[in-house]
């Protein structure tokens, strides 16, 4: 294939019009016209075109396969790991190590002439608290830098007229689960059983034992747990049991796939209450306030 009809092709492909790609590159509809007609466009415009198709220029001129995507190259990457030869524990922390590379490379992307990865800053016990962030319109991100509190956010903008303001009214169930955690034996409770694994349960005396916490005020805490959103997969699950006496009973236990949630809302309270001293990278270009005023609204 020639130039004209490799660039042709990407631009359909990205259904894009002339007009909008000569926007991107500051040219002329005309001059994209007359590239896929058999002109060519000048040598430095050619890195950018490579760029915003994502291929190389030697795909451009025809004369090497496509280059996988971003996405597709994160896929291989991860993929990668697991089909090594160490045992499943090594492996797990190899991903993770990935994934945490990763994330911090998207954070670093974000100054325009970050053109090299470097590795993420490890700061110790004693270090001031550090962060990194990104706030901008369309999403916001932030990145816990402080030793062994490690994590990842990521908001993306709602579309059309819902925004974070929604986010704001809808926090009734919010409320009583705030309201839940910030008693002290509640929140023991929660964290007896999310020291179970995912196919241990017990009952509510085990857990009033463990806890020292009275049978009637862990009964309420795991009911209304269990109860969190009807007809869907609560945070803790119940089965039945026969009681020593003869009649039936429930045992709970911890719904694995949600732990990382309580855990996260956890870090995050904290993190609010006790912010960073500092960024390590922060990009904050966001125009607009979080909420739209008028679209508040009243709280539910």
């Amino acid at each position: 294939m020639s130039f004209g009809e490799v660039l042709q092709a990407l631009r359909k492909e990205a259904k894009i019009t002339q007009e909008q790609l000569a926007n991107h590159l500051g040219v002329s509809a005309q001059a994209v016209s007359k590239w896929e007609n058999g002109s060519f466009p000048e040598g430095d415009l050619l890195p950018r075109i490579a760029e915003y198709f994502q291929v190389s220029i030697d795909y451009l001129y025809g004369r090497e396969g496509r280059r996988d995507s971003v996405e597709q190259q994160v896929v291989d990457c991860l993929n990668k790991i697991w089909c090594g030869d160490k045992e499943y524990r090594e492996l797990e922390k190899d991903y993770a190590e990935q994934v945490h590379r990763l994330l911090w490379g998207i954070q670093i992307a974000s100054w325009k002439n970050t053109t090299t990865y470097w590795d993420r800053p490890k700061y110790g016990e004693n270090d001031a608290r550090m962060g990194s962030t990104i706030a901008l319109d369309s999403c916001y991100t932030y990145m816990g830098l402080e030793k062994n509190k490690d994590f990842f956010l990521f908001l993306r903008q709602p579309e059309g007229e819902t925004g974070y303001e929604s986010w704001f009214r809808d926090t009734k169930a919010a409320r009583e689960l705030f309201g839940f955690i910030a008693e002290p034996d509640n929140l023991m409770i929660l964290g007896f059983l999310y020291s179970l694994k995912g196919d241990e349960y017990v009952s509510v005396d085990t857990i009033a034992k463990a806890v020292g916490v009275k049978p009637e005020k862990v009964r309420e805490a795991v009911t209304y747990l269990a109860d969190i959103g009807p007809n869907s997969d609560p945070p803790i699950k119940t089965v039945k049991i026969v009681e020593g006496s003869g009649e039936d009973g429930q045992a709970y236990g911890v719904n694995i796939a949600l732990g990382g949630l309580i855990v996260g809302i956890l870090i995050l309270t904290q993190t609010y209450v006790n912010p960073p001293q500092g960024f390590t990278m922060q990009t904050v270009n966001k125009f607009n306030s979080w909420v739209n005023r008028s679209k508040m609204g009243k709280i539910n």
